[in-house]
């Protein structure tokens, strides 16, 4: 028997500002997935940016989601490592551990967008060097249980760490990362690798082979979790309806045009642009999307092309809490079966 695979989601973010709970929403789902037996919920991280709808201070909003649930693990996907002291981090990360009692995982990466550095008066050319000095010097205070650094960019004294993680020496770190240098630092410096949403199959290819090959360099066993866009339901024509807009939202804030040029993805230039694209094109090697047999498919498809660990789904097809409950309850009545006992479809 095959491992099996993983499937863990991107929670979805909602905050009803005039509730009295103003995150009853975002909990209420996450108890959903814990239940449905989820392996993992993150969220995002960014500032400045309401428009994207990624929590500002995620761990404070994982911490609430930890004393709500019993096995699924929680982590940050990505969390913008760059912008922050990396002490701080630490303590956050490691309180989220001890109040989750040790279900926490770190995934950190760079971000793409210069207001959010300009906004924390950080030079922008300058996050690749902080995030490599700030996992540097995370790893090394985790595995000694004490803080001693001296570089660039922050400078420690000698001093215990705390607080300190249930996970030992520190919970799974992933890297997000699209680009041969970042592929690198999640190679080097990770325990797994966030495979971003936006690229297609075989642009994922390339960089699962430059992830794999730079794992050999370094000697790291590698870790691949796949995040892709999900939506599910009895019928096409009702995921067309649901969730075809909303990735053309999707891919015109999170979806670079000229690295998309670049890429020789014609699809999503031609969606980008404005022109009309079908639903099968668009999903095609791209998105977890349709009936309960076409998504079994399309991961079947994927595990066999990138041989991956773990599949984060981005269920993104709807604000409304009745079609997200029927989305995740879907999938994972009739589509995570097929996978308990590895990708095989026989």
């Amino acid at each position: 028997m095959k491992d099996p695979i993983r499937f863990s989601l991107m929670l979805p973010h909602f905050v009803d500002e005039a509730a009295k709970n103003p995150y009853h929403v975002t909990f209420r789902l996450a108890r959903l997935a814990d239940r449905y037996g989820y392996h993992m919920g993150t969220f995002g991280h960014h500032s400045f940016a309401p428009e994207i709808g990624d929590p500002s201070a995620p761990f404070v909003v994982l911490g609430a989601i930890a004393a709500q649930t019993d096995r699924l693990r929680l982590g940050t996907g990505v969390y913008l490592a760059a912008l922050h002291h990396p002490v701080t981090l630490m303590e956050q990360a490691a309180t989220l551990d001890q109040l989750s009692g040790g279900r926490a995982v770190l995934g950190i990466g760079l971000g793409w967008r210069a207001e959010e550095y300009e906004g924390f008066g950080i030079d922008y050319r300058s996050r690749a060097s902080r995030l490599e000095e700030s996992l540097t010097l995370m790893r090394t205070a985790w595995e000694r249980g004490h803080h001693g650094h001296v570089g660039h960019h922050f400078s420690m004294r000698e001093a215990p760490v705390h607080p300190a993680c249930v996970q030992k020496p520190h919970m799974p770190i992933l890297i997000g990362a699209s680009a041969a240098p970042a592929l690198d630092r999640a190679a080097r410096l990770g325990d797994g690798w966030f495979a971003l949403p936006q690229e297609a199959l075989p642009q994922m290819q390339k960089q699962v082979a430059t992830y794999r090959a730079a794992c050999t360099t370094a000697g790291t066993q590698p870790y691949v979790c796949l995040m892709r866009n999900a939506w599910i339901a009895d019928d096409v024509e009702t995921v067309k309806d649901e969730w075809m807009g909303r990735m053309v939202d999707f891919h015109n804030i999170f979806s670079d045009a000229r690295a998309v040029g670049e890429s020789g993805d014609t699809v999503l230039a031609r969606l980008l642009a404005g022109a009309e694209v079908s639903f099968e094109d668009y999903i095609k090697g791209r998105a977890i999307a349709g009936t309960p047999d076409m998504c079994a498919r399309e991961i079947h498809n994927w595990h066999d092309a990138i041989q991956f660990d773990e599949i984060s789904l981005i269920f993104g097809g709807s604000s409304d809490l009745a079609r997200l409950e029927r989305a995740i309850t879907q999938f994972a009545e009739e589509v995570m079966p097929i996978f308990s006992e590895g990708p095989d479809p026989s």
